[in-house]
């Protein structure tokens, strides 16, 4: 660690007392001995591996759970690690504005290189084991915003009450209604749905005319917007504008779209079903905000998606037909019940939607 350099620059460009500063280098210092070294850590990956590690909630505290890092803190888990994490971010800070001038050398010294012949196949690397996998995932549920039931309730009452005519009006531009608006569904935009394959992308992005192309299936095609409006309501009393809550982004819980759809290994099926899902894109039940410093858990482990899926069951149950009634998700394994994972309080409660409301039926109304 660059601890002189770190110091005056704690004094001369964040206007520390010497006594302060020296705290914080002491802070990073005590990090380093138990963490490792924190300019190689930067190199790595700018301290953000460090960082989470660093990070421990209220919540944390009050189930009593251990720290992710490796410091020992005597006392108080809570501030201790906050105050440790603040003094790492500020040397984040500092290695950042200081990058002009050459990191110690942390690197391991080069051996000489072997030529090694191609084998033809890839390699087949280790993966993360299943309890391995259950506890990243167990790490990060407390982090996932989900809607509050309420308002994924004035949704589905709205669409109950507009049903019988958006249905006759979907089915009036050769659209079958049910891939949008079947019984208590959430779908807050029926007949809009994203784009899917090369032509139709070109087509949104206005490389092809509107006389030379038709949209099947669809009123509008989207790239990702209208499902976030319902969010930008709640939170800013206005439509989406392109930018969201800092390092969070929308995740969608069970597939929408007909390419790679996982609905025969999540969803069993009791009855005829609709044949397309296009309602679950901008239904307020099928969507999350989540972390954007970790992995979408919706894009590759069944088990999680299972699990997400299974939360959104369990919270909006009775308020909304998360899928179409012919189709239910399946059941978690025993281990993966949403039970045995702690979870963000649900957002939005008592926010009013009318503007929301009042926007979208005329985003409807107009197509």
């Amino acid at each position: 660690m660059r601890q002189e350099e770190f110091r005056v620059w704690l004094c001369q460009a964040k206007a520390l007392k010497e006594s302060t500063a020296g705290s914080r280098v002491s802070n990073c210092a005590t990090v380093e001995k138990h963490e490792g070294s924190l300019d190689a850590l930067f190199n790595e990956d700018q301290l953000s591996a460090l960082l989470f590690r660093l990070t421990y909630s209220k919540e944390d505290q009050r189930q009593n759970r251990p720290p992710r890092h490796a410091i020992p803190i005597d006392g108080d888990i809570y501030n201790g690690t906050a105050t440790l994490r603040s003094a790492v971010r500020l040397y984040q800070e500092f290695l950042g504005t200081a990058s002009s001038q050459p990191l110690p050398d942390v690197a391991v010294p080069r051996q000489p290189r072997q030529q090694v012949k191609a084998t033809g196949g890839w390699p087949e690397w280790e993966l993360p084991a299943p309890d391995v996998v259950l506890k990243m995932v167990r790490m990060v549920t407390p982090y996932i915003r989900f809607l509050h039931p309420d308002i994924v309730g004035a949704i589905t009452e709205d669409n109950e009450k507009n049903r019988p005519g958006w249905r006759k009006k979907l089915i009036n531009r050769g659209i079958d209604p049910d891939f949008y608006l079947w019984e208590k569904s959430s779908c807050a935009f029926p007949g809009i749905r994203r784009y899917t394959g090369s032509k139709e992308i070109a087509f949104y992005r206005k490389k092809i005319a509107q006389e030379n192309f038709e949209i099947s299936d669809a009123l509008r095609l989207d790239d990702n917007s209208f499902p976030k409006h319902i969010w930008s309501f709640i939170f800013r009393a206005k439509v989406f504008q392109n930018f969201g809550p800092g390092g969070y982004s929308l995740a969608h819980l069970a597939d929408h779209k007909d390419y790679k759809n996982r609905r025969d290994e999540e969803f069993d099926v009791v009855g005829a079903a609709p044949e397309k899902l296009y309602g679950l894109y901008s239904a307020a039940s099928n969507t999350a905000y989540m972390p954007t410093n970790l992995l979408k858990l919706t894009d590759f482990n069944s088990e999680t998606r299972l699990l997400l899926l299974n939360k959104a069951q369990s919270l909006y149950s009775g308020i909304c037909n998360i899928l179409p009634p012919a189709l239910s998700v399946k059941p978690s394994d025993p281990e993966w019940n949403i039970s045995n994972f702690d979870w963000a309080e649900p957002v939005g409660a008592g926010a009013s939607i009318d503007g929301f409301l009042e926007f979208r039926f005329n985003t409807i109304d107009a197509l």
